[in-house]
């Protein structure tokens, strides 16, 4: 739980159908009502996150 009472989970401790699955319904949750250019825009931010978090991940000094 976090300070506000609700409850946290970490994907670290999801197995591999369980993190495909959160991310599809996390995807078609985001698409609803979007164009598609809409889409390819949000595509292109969260490949671009995806990216960061693995270039930090193997210069773990630029995190603190």
């Amino acid at each position: 739980y976090n300070t506000l009472g609700e409850v946290m989970f970490n994907v670290n401790n999801l197995n591999g159908c369980e993190l495909v699955t959160l991310a599809n319904i996390i995807a078609i949750t985001i698409s609803q009502g979007l164009t598609s250019e809409e889409l390819a825009s949000y595509a292109a931010f969260f490949t671009i996150i995806g990216d960061s978090l693995a270039a930090l991940s193997i210069n773990p000094t630029c995190n603190q």
